[in-house]
């Protein structure tokens, strides 16, 4: 196996092997997992007429809970609020990156099935590592080259939203496998809520 060595080749490469394990470590997830509630007042993804958040985001019937301002202490969340968090994430930097820079929060649609949420994540982050790969090293150094209204991207290099990404990615999918594994040794605060 033979790594990149100059900076975009090592952000995409990580990003790679990240991609990969977690792939391998999603493998059938159900829907019972995706929606598992590890605490009381789990934010997840809910049916817009079910959830009792103070605000959510997302286009249609589904929608990701979350608060604004975020509380200091913000509640657990869910693996399927997680992987809609990566996928938002990543779709919505993409768009503000290589797209039309038009959509925003309420633009997605918000997956409500564990198959679902895998395969829009997975073809989203391919798609977003496709188009890093093109760029030279002097885009990586620009200052705004993604406009994402909702970050540091309109102020800092286009390498440093890169690295932020990867961190994203890695430590959600963390997460993700730990609230697999607990879901998985039936933990006493277990319960799939009313979505399905």
């Amino acid at each position: 196996m033979e790594l990149r060595t100059d900076r975009v080749g090592i952000l995409l490469d990580q990003l790679k092997f990240s991609f990969e394990y977690a792939r391998e470590r999603m493998a059938g997830l159900t829907d019972d997992e995706y929606f598992w509630e590890p605490a009381e007042g789990a934010w997840s993804v809910r049916r817009r007429t079910e959830t009792s958040a103070s605000a959510a985001f997302g286009k249609g019937e589904w929608v990701c809970e979350y608060a604004a301002p975020e509380p200091s202490s913000p509640p657990v969340t869910t693996i399927a609020w997680r992987m809609a968090h990566l996928i938002v994430g990543f779709d919505l930097r993409w768009e503000w990156t290589f797209g039309g820079r038009e959509k925003l929060f309420d633009d997605l649609e918000i997956p409500h099935t564990a198959d679902d949420a895998q395969d829009q994540l997975w073809k989203i982050v391919d798609r977003w590592s496709e188009d890093v790969a093109g760029l030279d090293e002097t885009q990586l150094d620009t200052v705004g080259l993604s406009q994402f209204p909702a970050g540091l991207d309109t102020g800092i290099p286009f390498i440093g939203i890169l690295w932020w990404q990867n961190r994203e990615f890695i430590h959600h999918m963390a997460e993700i496998a730990l609230l697999r594994d607990l879901a998985r040794a039936g933990c006493s605060n277990h319960s799939s809520g009313s979505q399905h």
